[in-house]
């Protein structure tokens, strides 16, 4: 084990942190169904609209505060599918032994920092505040621990790798990086994003659309890259006004202001005396995702299709992030990334993640570390899980999972655990056998209303046999 002597900053995804207004939560779900949430909180979560903004001002004024990390298991269909932060938040320190500090009450001896930030503000403004906390913390950890030259390490999941980014880059602080590890950021946006813009997000008697598109964060989510089809032209969203809700101005500064800038300031720290390639992208894979979108009759629909340029065999990613997303622009072809099986929101939590993450902090924390970071080629030979799982299943459907394994050479039996997260409750189990790289359903009848946690693995364990993947899926009364 290497003992950390560098300070460590964790930063969540979108919707990851707890918000609270006045003191009070006004979103902190965090292991149960999201509609029986709603119908407690629903009227604290509206007040979480942004009337106006300006990122150039810290303080909206409106007592809005993120408060700490989500521990456990939220899903927001179409936003977040997520198990929760605690295992990465308690792992890393453990492995490593460093004391563990909040920013809300720093401490000189503390190494190990989860990130909590106001989710839906501009990137920017959490950038800053990142950098402020940075450049006063370090100094102060090495004055207590002696490690003169300790740097900060930053990972970032999901869109706070983004945040984190940009304060590497825009915001100069590379000069107190250590590295930068982005777990399934999106670092060119997801189709996700777009969705929920333009088709909105109302799901029963709750429509949270116009919330949703207040915030300035999933502008900065769009895709930045032509994915989506209009008339037969492939464009950006940035580069069309026929998608519907999507206000192009708000694409277009989304994508100069914020990924633009990123980009820029990288170009011109090359010719900077110190500077190095700082990053090392996190890429799950095998995973059906969303590749595209296409206008349709004035509707956005999304495909797995992939648009315009992409070969069909990196047509995958996390089911949340396109792989093509995970690797910014300009950094492409480098070797720099990480691969691994597994779905967007447990890249934080299963173990086929966490041990290798922890591997590479123990060699990027090693005295000697190379000017650039280098990763290793995806292994394409061994057997790997897909998993295709809606977010959520309304009472006229019956939940599905859909399952495929690539690379294998004969059929893999597999084992499918469905586990309510009511206290009690007993798994149901199945046992299938799945041809190679041939689609196969699975259909789950009389499930309760409430909130599930799915694991499907092989169900003898080998060298040779698929890790397990992870998903869940809530079901509505």
């Amino acid at each position: 084990m290497t003992t950390m002597r560098h300070l460590i900053v964790f930063l969540p995804g979108i919707m990851g942190s707890a918000l609270q207004k006045n003191g009070r939560d006004a979103w902190a779900l965090s292991g149960g169904a999201l509609w029986s949430y709603l119908t407690t909180w629903g009227q604290s979560v509206a007040e979480l609209k942004i009337t106006s903004e300006d990122p150039r001002v810290d303080d909206l004024g409106d007592g809005v505060t993120a408060a700490r990390l989500i521990e456990d298991l939220h899903t927001v269909p179409g936003l977040v599918q997520h198990a929760g932060y605690g295992p990465i938040t308690r792992r890393i320190p453990e492995y490593f032994d460093m004391t563990v500090g909040s920013i809300h009450a720093p401490r000189d001896d503390a190494n190990f920092y989860a990130f909590p930030y106001d989710w839906r503000r501009d990137n920017r403004v959490s950038a800053r505040k990142l950098g402020r906390f940075v450049e006063t913390q370090l100094p102060k950890w090495r004055a207590w621990s002696g490690a003169s030259d300790a740097q900060v390490i930053l990972i970032g999941h999901s869109m706070g790798g983004l945040v984190a980014r940009f304060y590497v880059e825009a915001l100069g602080g590379w000069k107190h990086c250590r590295a930068l590890i982005t777990i399934g950021s999106p670092h060119r946006g997801a189709l996700g994003a777009v969705d929920t813009l333009s088709n909105g997000f109302k799901k029963l008697v709750w429509d949270f659309s116009g919330l949703v598109r207040s915030f300035s964060s999933i502008h900065q989510l769009l895709p930045v890259y032509p994915a989506v089809r209009v008339d037969g032209a492939w464009v950006r969203p940035a580069e069309t006004d026929a998608i519907p809700n999507v206000e192009r101005e708000r694409a277009v500064a989304a994508r100069v202001e914020f990924h633009d800038a990123i980009r820029l300031a990288r170009e011109s720290h090359l010719n900077e005396p110190g500077y190095r390639q700082l990053l090392i992208p996190w890429v799950g894979t095998r995973q059906d995702t969303s590749q595209s979108a296409e206008v349709v009759n004035g509707v956005l629909r999304l495909s797995y299709d992939p648009p315009a340029g992409l070969a069909a065999a990196l047509a995958d990613g996390d089911g949340t992030v396109p792989r093509v997303s995970t690797t910014p622009a300009g950094l492409e072809n480098q070797q720099i990334e990480r691969f691994v099986v597994e779905r967007h929101g447990w890249m934080t939590n299963a173990e086929s993640a966490l041990e290798p993450l922890l591997d590479t902090l123990q060699q990027v924390g090693a005295p000697a570390v190379p000017g650039d970071f280098h990763g290793a080629l995806e292994s394409t030979t061994r057997a790997a899980l897909g998993l295709r799982l809606e977010s959520v299943f309304y009472p006229e459907e019956t939940p599905e999972v859909g399952l495929r394994v690539h690379a294998a050479s004969e059929p893999v039996e597999l084992r499918l655990t469905v586990q309510s997260t009511e206290p009690g409750a007993a798994p149901v189990v199945r046992e299938v056998r799945v041809a190679p790289d041939e689609p196969h359903v699975e259909t789950f009848a009389d499930l309760a209303p409430g909130l599930y946690r799915l694991t499907v693995g092989p169900v003898t364990r080998s060298a040779a046999a698929p890790e397990p993947v992870h998903g869940a899926f809530e079901v509505v009364a």
